[in-house]
């Protein structure tokens, strides 16, 4: 049986047109399931802020392609672990014992046995220049971290947005710089709920 060109090229388009659809419905499926989707956008993290006028700014992780993040449900106590390009590292954390909603959470020193607050470990190792919004001489500093954003919508992906403006002061006494202001402070992180950090 013989068959006309014209209709071998019309078959060959149909496959073709088949095989790009299934490509095309698979990439998609894969970028829905990797992070949530925002009026059919991917939505994108961040977190920085600045020092002394620096911008500084941390990226998720090159091996997860996220932020390290937790959640406690003993105490309902939220963390951001960022790490910035070269090694420095800052530590954001806040609570609440009704839980975790939009609103202000203040540093503290010692709440009912939780720290929470904003930490800054300005060198890979651990040093003497390490800063604090809270220390022992002040435990308490209201207003440092504003949840501004708790988004559900896809509850194996939250998506939590917020803004934090501390001030910091020197962990030891020998570091030379005893306070400094941190201004424009932001984040937007996707926490997905699991075994070791549960659905809040």
């Amino acid at each position: 049986m013989i068959i006309p060109s014209n209709l071998k090229t019309i078959v060959s388009l149909c496959i073709c047109l088949f095989l790009a659809s299934i490509f095309f419905s698979c990439t998609q499926t894969a970028k829905s399931a990797s992070s949530p989707v925002r009026n059919n956008e991917a939505v994108k993290e961040y977190f920085s802020v600045k020092i002394n006028g620096k911008l500084w700014e941390a990226f998720p992780s090159k091996e997860f392609k996220e932020y390290n993040l937790s959640y406690k449900e003993l105490g309902h106590q939220f963390s951001i672990f960022a790490e910035a390009a070269d090694g420095s590292r800052m530590d954001l954390s806040f609570h609440s014992a009704k839980g975790i909603t939009v609103g202000k959470y203040p540093s503290t020193r010692n709440d009912n046995g939780m720290l929470s607050g904003v930490f800054f470990y300005p060198e890979s190792k651990s040093s003497d220049k390490e800063l604090a919004s809270v220390t022992l001489e002040i435990p308490v500093q209201e207003n440092t971290v504003q949840v501004t954003t708790i988004d559900k919508t896809n509850k194996d992906a939250y998506v939590i947005e917020g803004t934090f403006t501390p001030t910091m002061y020197a962990v030891y006494q020998s570091n030379p710089e005893k306070s400094t202001k941190f201004t424009e402070g932001k984040f937007r992180v996707i926490f997905r709920p699991g075994s070791m950090s549960p659905a809040f």
